[in-house]
């Protein structure tokens, strides 16, 4: 009986400190990180922006959205949202994160200054943002997405976390993320879409140029791609986990595989370049 009593004891023990133990990580779980929220719109001063100038805008907690338009100027509106443990506290963080232009030889850059102390406080931004249809672009974000409309020139758009999709492009086109699907339609030159984890989708406009450099390489995701009319390129396609299926003739240089693909499309005459790969995914190309 004694004995018995003892175990007793020792289990009611060990159930008080572990009790102890969840209380205490509550109370710091309910401490720990932004809980409240503030959302300020800032219409930025219309700026000039002269076509086939360049334009720049990096933000990291926020999406990025740009349209191309016959204007002649820069207007772009910016949502800033801060988090902290009060609405006050997040209003301030708001109202400490500085927005400007700022012009350079090459065009126009848009700067986001946020607070140097960012202690359980967090701000992210995001832009809508309209230009001159003839614009060369450099945006980038960390977490959000990217959207593109009606540009030409030359356009780099990076994020990590977010989907990159861009329509009606002409130029040279770089489009990156990390984690996300890449979709561009209406494509005009040449492209470079590079994701790790999720699909790519490439749709040419049929009036584009029939030898234009295509790169589009996924580690996880599959791989579409609708070519220029009369399309005719050096190709290289490969997956690991997938197959490839072209509905364009191809002359195939090398061993045939349903995994592997080198060789030309196309009548041959023209000389694009021609690279999809994938790890885990399937290679379509029409």
């Amino acid at each position: 009986m004694q004995k018995n009593n003892s175990i007793k004891k020792i289990s009611l023990y060990c159930v008080l400190i572990f009790s102890m133990f969840i209380v205490g990580c509550c109370i710091n779980v309910s401490c720990v990180g932004p809980q409240e929220k503030f959302t300020k719109i800032v219409h930025m001063p219309v700026t000039p922006l002269p076509s086939g100038s360049g334009f720049a805008a990096k933000t990291h907690n926020g999406s990025i959205m740009v349209t191309g338009s016959d204007v002649s100027e820069c207007n772009l509106t910016a949502t800033v949202e801060g988090r902290a443990r009060t609405v006050e506290e997040a209003e301030n963080v708001v109202e400490q994160t500085e927005l400007r232009f700022e012009h350079t030889n090459d065009g126009l850059v848009f700067v986001i200054k946020k607070p140097e102390v960012m202690i359980n406080r967090s701000v992210s931004v995001s832009l809508d943002i309209t230009v001159p249809r003839e614009v060369n672009l450099k945006l980038e974000t960390h977490n959000g997405a990217v959207k593109i409309y009606n540009i030409t020139g030359q356009t780099v758009a990076t994020t990590h976390n977010g989907k990159v999709s861009a329509n009606n492009i002409s130029g040279t086109t770089r489009l990156v993320t990390h984690n996300g699907k890449i979709e561009s339609r209406e494509v005009s030159g040449d492209i470079n879409c590079n994701t790790h984890n999720g699909g790519i989708e490439t749709y040419y406009s049929q009036t584009s140029n029939p030898d234009s450099n295509i790169s589009m390489v996924t580690h996880n995701g599959s791989i579409e791609l609708t070519t220029p009319a009369d399309y005719s390129a050096k190709i290289k396609a490969s997956t690991h986990n997938g197959s490839i299926n072209t509905d364009l003739p191809v002359t195939v240089i090398g061993k045939v595989s349903k995994n592997n693909l080198t060789g030309r499309i196309g009548d041959g005459q023209a000389e694009g370049e021609l690279n999809l790969r994938t790890h885990n995914g399937s290679i379509r190309i029409r």
